[in-house]
């Protein structure tokens, strides 16, 4: 499963946390999670997310967040270095 790095902070009840994450244009979306949902590896946090599109020229993903984020916004451009998927080996450019 796909995952895109986040920051926390508390939610409105001790079972959420609300979820920032940042587009590639460093404007962050809001979302309200429960807080099992977002995982921690090594020391980031990440949020599961949808992959739409990889657009491998220009290093982007077209990600798909679990829900509406508090702008209205559902699916976001971020930087590939912002998305992380557990157990799949990275990409190594080869020269």
């Amino acid at each position: 499963m796909p995952y895109v790095v986040c920051d926390i902070d508390e939610g409105l009840r001790p079972s959420e946390v609300t979820v920032e994450v940042r587009d590639i244009d460093d404007r962050p979306e809001f979302l309200r999670v429960h807080r099992d949902f977002v995982k921690k590896f090594e020391s980031s946090y990440y949020l599961p997310i949808g992959v739409v599109y990889h657009d491998r020229d220009k290093e982007l993903y077209l990600i798909e967040l679990p829900h509406e984020a508090d702008s209205g916004a559902i699916r976001l451009w971020v930087p590939s270095s912002s998305v992380f998927e557990p157990g799949q080996p990275q990409e190594t450019v080869v020269t």
